[in-house]
């Protein structure tokens, strides 16, 4: 014959069950997340071990999820070039840079790299175009993220990063010790660049609008 436990001592031990089962589920989310990073809605890469580098290169490698206009001076060492560049990010993947004179347009899979002054395209993009500057159609965010994966290989030092406004934005920025300067990235939440100075260019943010401007992909 099982003799009835008192209400209160059943109460007790439905507390006790419910907090050991939940105390499991959330060893076993932790378990599941060692040695990786969370993501939220994009990929990042691997971790490079440093929090300075890995917070901004997150928002670098998760710039496609975000829409937006941005606005960029850009000093060129070599040759002391004076540069302009816009970056477009509209919606389903819809982007265009265009950098002094050309624009690289990727537009519902049609690609494009057009010369704004005499109005002709190809329909590639033709990163040569603006190779004599060292900018590519990706350098407000991807290249920056493979530039920044390689500072923190060949870094010498300590990251030390740090919060600025740039371009009127809340920006994230580390300073990456490397042989023969210091490099710094600057990344807005967006994951879009900020500030880039490093030996061979300067990039810097002079103005930005997280509503795309559809005129951008005007061909």
């Amino acid at each position: 014959m099982v003799t009835p436990q008192p209400t209160g001592t059943r109460h007790v031990r439905h507390l006790v069950r419910s907090a050991i089962l939940v105390l499991t589920l959330a060893a076993t989310a932790t378990g599941c997340f060692t040695g990786e990073r969370p993501t939220f809605g994009c990929a990042p890469g691997e971790s490079t071990g440093r929090t300075e580098i890995d917070e901004v290169l997150d928002r670098f490698e998760c710039v496609a999820t975000s829409t937006f206009t941005a606005d960029y001076i850009v000093l060129t060492r070599l040759g002391d070039i004076d540069s302009a560049a816009k970056v477009v990010q509209a919606s389903s993947g819809r982007r265009s840079i265009t950098i002094n004179d050309v624009r690289y347009v990727y537009d519902n899979g049609r690609t494009l790299t057009c010369d704004i002054v005499s109005d002709t395209c190809e329909a590639i993009i033709n990163e040569a175009r603006t190779s004599d500057v060292l900018l590519t159609s990706e350098f407000y965010a991807q290249s920056m993220a493979s530039r920044l994966r390689v500072d923190a290989e060949r870094r010498i030092g300590d990251p030390v990063g740090s919060e600025v406004e740039l371009g009127g934005q809340p920006a994230l920025c580390v300073a990456v010790p490397v042989t023969g300067g210091t490099k710094t990235y600057c990344a807005l939440e967006s994951g879009a660049l900020a500030l880039f100075d490093g030996s061979d260019l300067f990039i810097e943010l002079t103005a930005y609008s997280s509503i795309p401007d559809e005129a951008a992909f005007d061909t």
